[in-house]
């Protein structure tokens, strides 16, 4: 096993993903996934008896996490991981941890805007994520189509919002809630009506890496059923956290509450 050859274990942490993970004040990552990385790096420590097994962080990106994963530059992606057919093809995917709903927000003071309406704007979107083919779904059948403009973190994808770049941004509600919390004038943002997408959210291993998913997955089931992962997970997205000046405000969606009682239900859909 190559964590017992090499003595670490390498985390990807996407640092722009508040609160899933993100860097404190010291630079050190931390949040939702990140404690639940932890946690499997301590049943990996037991099962395989490497009680000084190291950990290293590397960050990744969307667009960069499979690259990553793939060439051995990271063991565990911990970041933000749509379960779906085209990550499945290209990882090893754990229970789902969370449910990612994308929404799109806009200026309050643009009040014709709706889902509906979108045809023909601007809209940012993170690079490498699931909100671009989601749009480019709901404006299929319209003659106008929504002109992506890409960021690379939710941070500066909010930020193309903030700058007047572009008419809306579509981000999961999570990531987007926090970047408004943020924001020197948070009142002037609001989410439009409706959901574009729902995802299953994971954490991700290579495809030769059988054993360690499968211990991952019997932590992960153990979690959820003994209520471990939801105190994780109102700890990260209902109590106010570093960093925020206030707490995100997402709780528990009832689509997750049922992953949590069926862990790896996820899969029965795709």
């Amino acid at each position: 096993m190559r964590i017992a050859q090499t003595g670490r274990i390498v985390l990807g942490v996407n640092d722009n993903l508040m609160p899933l993970s993100y860097l404190d004040a010291s630079g050190a990552p931390i949040g939702y996934h990140m404690d639940v990385c932890l946690r499997l790096v301590a049943a990996i420590r037991q099962r395989f008896d490497l009680p000084r097994l190291k950990v290293v962080t590397v960050p990744t990106t969307l667009s960069t996490r499979f690259a990553l994963l793939d060439n051995r530059s990271i063991d565990i992606e911990c970041g933000s991981n749509a379960v779906n057919i085209s990550s499945l093809k290209q990882a090893l995917l754990t229970h789902a941890t969370m449910v990612s709903e994308i929404r799109v927000m806009a200026l309050a003071d643009n009040k014709d805007l709706s889902l509906a309406t979108l045809g023909g704007k601007s809209v940012g979107v993170e690079a490498g994520g699931t909100a671009a083919p989601a749009l480019r779904t709901l404006t299929r059948s319209s003659p106008l189509k929504v002109k992506e403009v890409f960021g690379r973190f939710a941070s500066d994808t909010f930020g193309l919002l903030e700058s007047g770049r572009v008419d809306a941004v579509a981000l999961a509600t999570p990531y987007m809630l926090a970047q408004r919390a943020l924001s020197p004038a948070s009142e002037r943002y609001v989410l439009l009506d409706g959901v574009l997408r729902t995802d299953p959210i994971a954490l991700m291993f290579r495809l030769q890496d059988e054993n360690l998913h499968a211990l991952a997955n019997e932590v992960l089931a153990g979690m959820m059923k003994s209520g471990e992962m939801q105190r994780l997970y109102d700890k990260w997205f209902l109590q106010p956290i570093p960093g925020l000046p206030e707490a995100v405000g997402v709780p528990l969606p009832p689509k997750l509450r049922a992953l949590f009682d069926n862990p790896g239900s996820e899969m029965l859909g795709i």
